[in-house]
């Protein structure tokens, strides 16, 4: 049935096609959109695509009988691939304002990193669309997306979140027209203002703005994206000042998580968890402005709280928690926040790399370029160079605590180090370990697979002091630390021994046992006074160091 093709080799490919017609026909439609892509629809040659195939020509048109069929094919496949991916995204799950945040950043990186999908798409429009009118699998593709969007906009309608009178079609205009214009308009945009738009910091800056733009479009007045979100009047009765009240809406939220859930998966529930949890925002700190920031570990952004008070400010440069694979600055907003609010300074909030996608050294590599960006830009920021402290919680305080040892020997000054139940090394063995092994909140059990994704060898991982800071030779001469441990928490004794390390070696130390409470306490403000008064002292401590 097919055309004989000389040779073994051709015999081999016959042989195959009998053997997996499936794979010859998806080789054939990956085949003929890269050269309807770059050729264009008349442009494009069966005998071409055909040479750089697995089949013949004959074949060719056995499968999909002319050109134009197979160009509507490669139209449906194109379209089909990116509606799977959009399907991938299981945005009924996450809270509306991360659900159209993630579709139109999905949309701009499909669009990136699949350019010849745009390019088909510019040619169907040399052609008014007339093979897409023919074909009742791409209109049906495509009404997956409306209806997706349709559900996404009206439960943050129902929400109190988005303004009424705006519809699906329209959103879908909005995210694809910038998404588009991307990749359609890159070389003559290029040439004209340069590519700096288009370098790998350039593009990760405009994917964030892609979706700060369509919230911006959707959020009622007086709501921003990353504004204090109404909540439902079941929520509001669960306040309560009990930390296991806390651990009930927590454990309730996570509870909706599947148990195959990858690390991605985790991180947007995580996203959207901290949204609907989030207290409202002090209204004298200013939060919009965000900055990005070469380094070795690629580029990386910044969010700053800023205190609206004005004036050369101190500054912390803060990293979030969340084991190294997930967390953001939006994440640990309230904490940041309230730093910048009561000590009347500026929050440098760091979004560094995340494992296992970007393992150790991308995120210990970016914070660094961050203080040192810090100083460089101190002018700019509106903040004093000698009152620049580093801190963190969790996996943000082992950061913390490494970058302060490097910033130490590269004579980068810190005026403070804020350790809030850091991982200062990764001995289990440790009392707390044991002690506190189902949590709650932090469990031992899946530590070890935690630790390994952001960084694989084991040695590295107790010996590099860039990773366990406890195993540095020396620990002289680190500015005035503040180390906050919790006596239910795992990490405490790593916490402990790593402040013991530092009394050692002479350096100021405040250090707090946090009686009663647990790993992450500082999640549960709204719930638990104790927490809030912990931030506070911490608030303190920081701001009697740079008064000093």
């Amino acid at each position: 049935m097919g055309e004989a093709v000389s040779g073994s080799g051709g015999d081999a490919q016959r042989r195959g096609w009998k053997q997996d017609p499936d794979a010859v026909r998806a080789n054939i439609l990956q085949v003929a959109r890269e050269v309807f892509a770059s050729q264009g629809l008349s442009g494009a040659r069966i005998e071409e695509i055909a040479a750089r195939t697995r089949t013949s020509k004959r074949m060719i048109y056995y499968y999909f009988g002319d050109k134009q069929s197979l160009y509507q094919a490669v139209l449906e496949d194109a379209y089909g691939r990116m509606r799977q991916g959009e399907d991938a995204l299981d945005l009924g799950a996450l809270n509306p304002v991360a659900a159209l945040r993630q579709l139109a950043e999905f949309t701009f990186d499909h669009h990136r990193h699949n350019t010849d999908f745009v390019r088909l798409v510019m040619i169907e429009n040399v052609h008014e669309g007339s093979h897409m009118s023919q074909s009742d699998a791409i209109a049906g593709q495509n009404s997956s997306v409306i209806r997706l969007l349709e559900d996404i906009y009206r439960r943050g309608v129902e929400a109190g979140l988005f303004r009424r009178g705006l519809t699906a079609l329209e959103l879908h205009w909005h995210i694809s027209a910038v998404s588009v214009f991307n990749v359609s308009n890159r070389a003559t945009f290029s040439k004209i203002f340069g590519g700096e738009l288009f370098s790998e910091r350039g593009q990760q800056m405009l994917r964030r703005h892609v979706g700060d733009m369509i919230l911006g479009l959707v959020m009622k007045p007086g709501l921003s994206a990353e504004s204090e979100l109404p909540r439902s009047k079941e929520e509001a009765r669960m306040i309560n000042p009990d930390i296991f009240r806390f651990l009930e809406v927590w454990d309730e939220k996570w509870s909706t998580l599947g148990p195959d859930a990858t690390p991605a998966d985790r991180r947007i529930h995580f996203e959207g968890i901290a949204r609907d949890m989030r207290l409202p925002t002090p209204p004298e700190v200013e939060t919009d402005e965000e900055h990005w920031i070469d380094s070795d570990g690629g580029p990386v952004r910044v969010r700053i709280f800023r205190h609206a008070s004005g004036g050369s400010q101190p500054a912390l440069v803060y990293m979030h928690g969340g084991g190294w694979m997930q967390g953001s600055p939006e994440t640990h907003w309230d904490i940041t926040a309230r730093i910048a609010a009561w000590n009347r300074q500026t929050v440098i909030s760091v979004d560094y790399a995340l494992a296992p996608e970007e393992p150790f050294p991308a995120a210990y590599l970016q914070v660094l370029a961050v203080m040192k960006w810090a100083h460089d830009q101190a002018g700019t920021l509106g903040i004093d160079p000698a009152r620049i402290a580093i801190g963190g919680d969790s996996a943000g305080g082992n950061l913390a605590a490494a970058v302060g040892l490097t910033c130490r020997d590269e004579g980068v000054p810190l005026s403070a180090q804020l350790l809030i139940y850091p991982a200062c090394d990764f001995d289990r063995s440790r009392p707390s370990y044991a002690e506190n092994a189902e949590g709650p909140l932090l469990k031992v059990a899946g530590m070890a697979a935690t630790n390994a994704l952001y960084c694989p060898d084991v040695e590295q991982l107790n010996s590099d002091p860039r990773i366990a800071p406890l195993a540095a030779a020396s620990h002289a001469g680190l500015p005035p630390t503040y180390v906050g441990v919790a006596q239910y928490d795992p990490l405490r004794d790593s916490g402990m021994a790593y402040a013991e390390a530092l009394r050692a070696a002479g350096v100021p130390l405040t250090v707090e046992g946090g009686a009663g409470l647990i790993h992450g306490y500082l999640r549960a403000m709204e719930y638990c006074p104790e927490s809030e008064t912990r931030l506070r002292d911490m608030c303190r401590w920081l701001d009697g160091v740079n008064a000093g």
